[in-house]
C-alpha cells in the first residue's frame, strides 16, 4: 500500500470515527453539516435467496432512501417534541471498521468501505438493539473538506429486530 492510500485511509477513519461520534452525542446538526446537498442515504431490504447469487438484497425497495431535503426533515423532526420514538433519545454506541479506501482521487472524490456495528438502548427498557452491516461511502471534497455524498447501508439482517428505524447509519 502507498503512502498516499496510507495517509487517505486513516483520513477517512477519522471522518468516521468522528461522524459516529456526532451521532452517538445526538449532535445531529453537527451530524448534517457533513453531508453533501446531494446525498443519497439508502438501505436496500435484504432478501433471501438460494446459494451463493448476489446481490442478496432489494436494488428496488429501501428501509430508507433519503435526499438531502429527507434527511433535513428526519434531524428536524429528531430535534422536535414529535419524535416519540426518540423521546427520550436512544443511548448509541457506533463501531466502524474494517475501513477500505476503494478508489481516491486526492482533492475530489473518494469512494470508501466500512463495517459499521451499532448498540442501540432506550430508557430502562431491559432489550436494545444490534444492527450490523456494511456502508459504501462516495466522498466529494468540497470548499477544503470531504462530504458524504452517498452512503448505502447493507445491513446483515434480513429482518430487522428493532422496534424503529429512527436512527441514523
Amino acid at each position: 500500500m502507498s503512502m498516499e492510500m496510507m495517509l487517505a485511509t486513516y483520513e477517512f477513519q477519522q471522518w468516521l470515527y468522528r461522524e459516529a461520534k456526532l451521532l452517538d452525542d445526538i449532535d445531529f446538526d453537527g451530524w448534517f453539516a457533513l453531508m453533501h446537498p446531494e446525498i443519497m442515504y439508502s438501505m436496500p431490504v435484504r432478501v433471501n435467496k438460494e446459494g451463493i447469487e448476489r446481490p442478496d438484497y432489494a436494488t428496488d425497495m429501501f428501509a430508507f432512501h433519503d435526499d438531502h431535503h429527507l434527511l433535513s426533515l428526519r434531524v428536524e423532526r429528531l430535534k422536535s417534541d414529535y419524535a416519540w420514538a426518540e423521546i427520550p433519545p436512544s443511548r448509541t454506541r457506533r463501531s466502524v471498521n474494517n475501513v477500505r479506501v476503494e478508489e481516491y482521487v486526492p482533492g475530489e472524490k473518494a469512494v470508501v468501505k466500512s463495517y459499521l456495528l451499532l448498540y442501540r438502548s432506550r430508557s430502562t427498557d431491559i432489550h436494545h438493539d444490534i444492527v450490523s452491516g456494511e456502508r459504501t461511502d462516495e466522498f466529494v471534497y468540497v470548499d477544503g473538506e470531504w462530504k458524504l455524498k452517498k452512503r448505502f447501508f447493507v445491513i446483515d439482517q434480513t429482518t430487522i429486530n428493532t422496534r424503529n428505524l429512527a436512527i441514523f447509519v
